[in-house]
Order: C-alpha cells, then sequence, then structure tokens
C-alpha cells in the first residue's frame, strides 16, 4: 500500500512540472523580432547622419556604413515576409491537452512498470532471506566470470598454436585449461590434435582418455580403454591409466581385479601425490563392498618413499587418514587435495635441495595437468641435483621423470 501511495504521489508532481506552464494563460502572441531589428538600424542610419555633420568620421566612412545598413534592412525585410505571428491555444483546446495528458500519463507509466516490472513480488526481510544462496550465486558468478576470462586467454593461445602443431607443452596447457572450466569437448579436440602432431606419448593418452569419461559420466568406454592400455604400454605406472583400468574393472564387476590394479598404484604413489586422497577413498569404498577392512588393506600398501618422507619431516596422510578421507565429501576432498601439493610447494620454497620433493611436485603437477607448473618444478629438481653427492645419478633420475612424464 505505502508502495502505490508514493508511486502515486511522485505521479501527480511529475505532472504538475508538466502541466502548470501550459495552464497559464497566454497574454500576447511572440514578439515580431523583424521589425524591432528595423528600427534598430533606422536610429543607426540617424547616428550616422549626425557623426557625419558634427565632424567625428568622414564621408567615405559614413557611405559604407550606410551601405551595410541598407543591406540589413533588406535582410530583414524579406524576413519579414516570411515571419508568422504566433497565436495562443483556444481555452477548450487548451483544456482537452491537460485532461489528454492527465490521464495518458499514469496509464502509460503503470503499463509500463507492470511489463517491466514485478510488483507481485513481495518484500523480503533479512531474516527470510536465503543468505547461503545469495552467497553461492555470487560465487557462481565470480567463477563465470573467471572462467570467461580463462575462455578468452585458451582462444588466444589456441590462435597462437594453429602454427605450432607439433608444440606439446602449448597443446597440453590448452587442453588442460579447457578442461579446468569444464569444456571436456574442448579438451578432447585438443588433445587429440596434439595427438595427431606428436609421437606417441603416455601423457597426452590418458588426458584424451580422462576427457571422454569426463563426457561419458565416469564411464569408461571401449574407446576410452583403448587409450589407457596404449598409456601402460608406454608408462606402465602411469596414474590415470591405472586409475581408469580400475574402474573399467569395477564397472565390469571385476572387482578384486579393480582393487589390484588400485592397490598396486597406491605403491606408486607418493604421499604427497594430490590424487591420493581420491584413490584410497576408491580402494575404501570397493574394500567395503568386499567384505574387507579398509585400514589393514591400506596399511599394507603403503604410498612410496613414506619412510623417506617421514625422515625429512614430510609427513603425509596415513592409511587412517586416508580411509578417513573416504568420508569427506567431494569439496573438502579437493581442498585436501590442493591443500597437499600447496603445502609441498611452500616447503620446497624453504629447502629447495630436495632433489626428491621437486620430483614429487612434478609428478603432482603432472596428474593436475598445470603442464607450465611440471616445467618450473623439473627445473627446480635440476638445480637440486646439482647439489646432491652424486650428480650423475641426480640428473639420471631426472631424465627419467621426464621420460616418465613425456617430456
Amino acid at each position: 500500500m505505502i508502495f502505490w501511495a508514493i508511486i502515486g504521489t511522485l505521479t501527480a508532481l511529475s505532472l504538475l512540472v508538466l502541466i502548470k506552464p501550459l495552464a497559464k494563460k497566454a497574454e500576447s502572441a511572440p514578439a515580431d523580432t523583424a521589425e524591432s531589428d528595423l528600427a534598430v538600424y533606422k536610429d543607426q542610419l540617424t547616428e550616422i547622419d549626425k557623426d557625419l555633420k558634427a565632424g567625428n568620421i568622414a564621408e567615405a566612412q559614413a557611405e559604407i556604413a550606410r551601405i551595410e545598413i541598407q543591406r540589413r534592412i533588406l535582410n530583414a525585410g524579406q524576413e519579414q515576409s516570411a515571419t508568422t505571428k504566433g497565436q495562443p491555444l483556444s481555452p477548450n483546446t487548451m483544456k482537452g491537452l491537460l485532461a489528454c495528458l492527465i490521464v495518458i500519463f499514469p496509464i502509460a507509466g503503470l503499463s509500463l512498470y507492470m511489463y517491466l516490472g514485478q510488483p507481485g513480488i513481495p518484500g523480503m526481510p533479512l531474516a527470510e532471506r536465503d543468505i547461503t544462496a545469495e552467497r553461492m550465486a555470487i560465487a557462481q558468478q565470480q567463477n563465470d566470470q573467471r572462467n570467461q576470462e580463462m575462455m578468452g586467454l585458451a582462444e588466444k593461445l589456441r590462435a597462437r598454436l594453429e602454427n605450432e602443431p607439433q608444440n606439446l607443452e602449448g597443446w597440453m596447457l590448452l587442453g588442460s585449461t579447457y578442461a579446468e572450466i569444464g569444456q571436456f569437448s574442448l579438451a578432447e579436440k585438443v588433445f587429440r590434435q596434439a595427438m595427431e602432431n606428436n609421437p606417441p606419448n603416455p601423457m597426452i593418452y590418458s588426458a584424451l582418455g580422462e576427457m571422454m569419461v569426463a563426457q561419458a559420466e565416469g564411464q569408461v568406454s571401449s574407446d576410452a580403454l583403448e587409450l589407457f592400455r596404449k598409456t601402460l604400454e608406454l608408462d606402465p605406472r602411469d596414474p590415470r591409466g591405472l586409475f581408469y583400468s580400475g574402474l573399467a574393472l569395477t564397472q565390469a564387476g571385476a572387482n578384486e581385479d579393480a582393487l589390484k590394479i588400485w592397490l598396486t598404484l597406491r605403491t606408486y604413489t607418493s604421499a604427497a601425490d594430490p590424487w591420493l586422497p581420491i584413490l584410497d577413498s576408491q580402494i575404501v569404498e570397493l574394500a567395503k563392498q568386499e567384505q574387507m577392512n579398509p585400514g589393514k588393506l591400506l596399511a599394507s600398501y603403503p604410498p612410496q618413499e613414506a619412510a623417506e618422507q617421514q625422515e625429512t619431516a614430510q609427513s603425509g596422510p596415513s592409511a587412517e587418514d586416508m580411509a578417513a578421507a573416504a568420508e569427506l565429501s567431494a569439496t573438502e576432498r579437493t581442498e585436501m587435495i590442493n591443500g597437499m601439493v600447496e603445502r609441498l610447494a611452500e616447503r620446497l620454497s624453504e629447502t629447495p635441495d630436495d632433489l626428491k620433493g621437486w620430483i614429487q611436485l612434478a609428478r603432482s603437477y603432472h596428474t593436475l595437468g598445470r603442464s607450465a607448473d611440471v616445467l618450473e618444478a623439473i627445473k627446480g629438481a635440476e638445480i637440486a641435483a646439482e647439489k646432491q653427492p652424486n650428480v650423475q645419478e641426480a640428473k639420471e633420475e631426472i631424465q627419467k621423470l621426464k621420460q616418465e612424464l613425456g617430456l
């Protein structure tokens, strides 16, 4: 009710502003400016004659001034012949115009509001608002804006890579960018292009297969499984190849075989690798289905280099922690994974001579598809290798890592 009272008041004030000038009675018609101009010019001619008699100007100057004024008089006379004097509106016409404005103006404003506005929505006090939903909407808007920016950068990168078909690092970075913003079909096309223009590479095969699984909502098709098979032929320890091969077995009902593959993968995995919580959650779930003890099973297949990590104060999640991770939500697991990688990177900034730490970080970035970060981690490993007791052995380990990652 208050809302409509305010609207009515504003409408009345608007009409008052419009109608007040029209309601005044016209006292006279508009002035004829041409006649006043002629009178001025005649006075100027008289003044010239007076100045000439008084000796203030010469005859020649007076003649020039007369000619100029006569020209202006001629022009003013032509304008006067074309001038139409204004006539005020009749009282009946004025009343009709005012009545039309009074009726049409509010109706037009109300119709526009009913068409463009939402008058049926009630006011919502703060206590009744869904703050969580509003925050999620804001976060989604920010995420969409970020995705649009990343899409723009990706398109620029793609345009540059069209002239560099064998730039493997660039194509992998582009595909990973598309995957990160959920454009799995575009990522698949990019990885296929990388596969067509480069030698066989396990990193390409596994990335392409993963995009096919993502588009199939987690189902591992025969074509994707063939890509993972090629991956494992080139790199038997490839994490994605092993993980999705095990996933395909679970979908085929071969849970025991899948469990063997995943447990084998766990022994190849470092405690700092970001995919370890995801792998363990799958192992725990499958072990429960097979009526096995998840905690003992995980303890029997510890992550790679766990003892060395404990000696260097690089403590990773325990078997019990991994079992507990299976109970976390997807968001919590993602935060846990990102936190592990960031903590490892922060630790290495303080202990840059830790060669094994750099190798672990490179593998983690590789699994996340962060190609640029993989190269930075390898650079850190190469610097650390120069400070190892056996430099040649350290360099051979780095070279082996590059072959493993397809670099």
